[in-house]
Formats: C-alpha cells, sequence, structure tokens
C-alpha cells in the first residue's frame, strides 16, 4: 500500500521508519537524497520533457534576473534553493543571496501575491502554468526564466532498503510500458499521465552532476 507524503520532514520521517524498496519522487528529492538512500531511477511518468519550471512576475516589473535582487521569492519550492539555482535558474544567481524566500505550499497562493503586488516573484511548475489564464488575476504575469524540460515524478528503487536492487530495477522496468492500459490504468490517471517512460541513467547522472556543481 503506498502513501503519499507532501511535505519533505514528513517524508524523511516515512523513509526512515518504514523503508520502502520503491518511491515515487519529484526531481527535486530525488536529486537531494540520490546518494543517503541510494537512489536507482526505474521510470518517469510522463516523457522525459514533461516539466519545465517558470519564474513569473507582473508584466512591466522586472526586465531581468538581476533586477530582482534583493526581492521577495514566494513559491512552494523556495524550500530546495539548490535545485532552483541549479536546475530551473542555470546557476545564474545564488538562490539564497538573490531572493528574500517567502514558502508556500499552495502555488494559487503565490501567484495571487505577485499579482496584487505583495510578492515580486513566483516559481510554478507546468501544471500551475498551464492553468494561469483561468485564475482571473488582477494583472498578467509573464514568464522571466523559463527551466529546460525535466522529467516529472521519478519511480526508483530505494537501494538502501532493497536486498538486490539491480534486480528489482529490471524486474519493475519490464512491464512498465503496458501498465497504464492494464491493471495500473487507474494509477496513471491519478497522476494525470497516458505512460511511463523507461528512465535513462545517463539523463539522470547529467542532472545530478548539475545539481552537486
Amino acid at each position: 500500500k503506498g502513501v503519499y507524503q507532501r511535505r519533505r520532514p514528513q517524508c524523511e520521517s516515512y523513509m526512515a521508519e518504514s523503508k520502502p524498496t520503491i518511491a515515487a519522487l519529484d526531481l527535486t528529492t530525488y536529486l537531494r537524497f540520490k546518494k543517503s538512500w541510494k537512489l536507482a531511477p526505474i521510470a518517469h511518468m510522463g516523457a522525459a520533457d514533461s516539466k519545465r519550471y517558470y519564474l513569473l512576475v507582473r508584466e512591466g516589473s522586472y526586465k531581468t534576473l538581476a533586477d530582482l535582487k534583493g526581492k521577495t521569492l514566494i513559491s512552494p519550492f523556495t524550500s530546495a534553493p539548490v535545485f532552483l539555482e541549479k536546475l530551473v535558474l542555470g546557476g545564474k544567481v545564488k538562490v539564497k543571496d538573490h531572493f528574500v524566500l517567502k514558502q508556500t505550499y499552495r502555488p494559487l497562493k503565490g501567484l495571487r501575491k505577485v499579482a496584487r503586488g505583495q510578492a515580486d516573484a513566483t516559481i510554478v511548475d507546468e501544471k500551475a502554468y498551464k492553468h494561469l489564464s483561468e485564475l482571473k488575476l488582477p494583472v498578467k504575469l509573464v514568464p522571466l526564466v523559463t527551466s529546460q524540460p525535466l522529467p516529472g515524478l521519478t519511480l526508483a528503487v530505494v537501494g538502501t532498503n532493497a536486498a538486490k536492487p539491480k534486480a528489482l530495477v529490471k524486474r519493475i522496468a519490464k512491464p512498465l510500458p503496458q501498465l497504464c492500459t492494464g491493471p495500473g490504468e487507474s494509477l496513471c490517471k491519478t497522476f494525470q499521465i497516458s505512460a511511463f517512460g523507461k528512465a535513462n541513467p545517463s539523463l539522470y547522472r547529467k542532472l545530478q552532476k548539475r545539481y552537486d556543481k
């Protein structure tokens, strides 16, 4: 039986106490804990390039990333400054030094705060960005920075808990291409994906290298 953990402290506690052998992780969590949990990617949910992140500001307010020095950034992702710095903003600024960081667990709250002038910028993912036009915000929000395409949720073997992680990766990877059209169809609908894509280890190594740099 799977357990969904939304926040990092609860996720870490669950991993330590329940010791699952398989986990579905967002890319932020995967990269952060790759080494300590000895993670081995099996598949990504959807395409390998299905996710982007957007740094949004009010239209006409700021023109460059440098203009946001000392300004307020509110986002669900401010608890992962290394990920923002290396994977979303391309290493152009030191996130903790460049912004005044505000945490929210609700993307909509960040969007509204920026639109109302109560914050200067927010970072949202592809899902939130696609629904931006439906929110009826008082001003238009525009992307100042768009990340490169990245994998979404990653299914991984937790090597610290699995007896034979390599064998487990192979066993789970084999039926994945047909999962969304078979018994796992309801699971795929839950995650709003049409298929699982087999993980390319070299892609994850490149992303990890950028994250660790």
